[in-house]
């Protein structure tokens, strides 16, 4: 089994990748039988759901991936779970606690499960 420190750094280069990813990238990426679940209106999507939403969807183009935990299940299956700021040009932040279960296959390391579940953004107010 890999060191936690090994494996989360990969698994969080990863992951990081998701977040910026085309439709191409998830489709080598993701496993087969993936579910991936979001806020309304995205709701629970598959794979090949997951794959076709983002052949015209802009993607992040600012990713902060913070207070990472690793748990690895065996050396087959690993858990992370950590709290994301995505941006894009022109609108508010997102901020999410995520979650991700990564499972290992002949080719590497491929989400299997991925979970969102969105915090409030406060916006800062300026003091004179």
């Amino acid at each position: 089994m890999e060191t936690e420190t090994i494996l989360g750094d990969r698994l969080f280069r990863l992951e990081e990748q998701f977040w910026r990813g085309d439709s191409a990238f998830y489709r080598r990426n993701l496993a087969d039988e993936a579910v991936m679940i979001f806020p309304d209106p995205a709701g629970v999507m598959i794979k090949d759901e997951m794959c076709s939403s983002l052949e015209n969807s802009p993607r992040w183009e600012e990713v902060l991936l913070e207070e990472h935990r690793v748990m690895e299940i065996d050396e087959h299956a690993a858990l992370l779970t950590y709290r994301a700021t995505a941006a894009r040009d022109g609108e508010l932040p997102y901020v999410a606690r995520a979650s991700s279960v990564y499972v290992r296959d002949g080719s590497g390391w491929k989400l299997a499960f991925h979970q969102q579940t969105p915090l409030a953004v406060i916006p800062a107010v300026e003091v004179d």
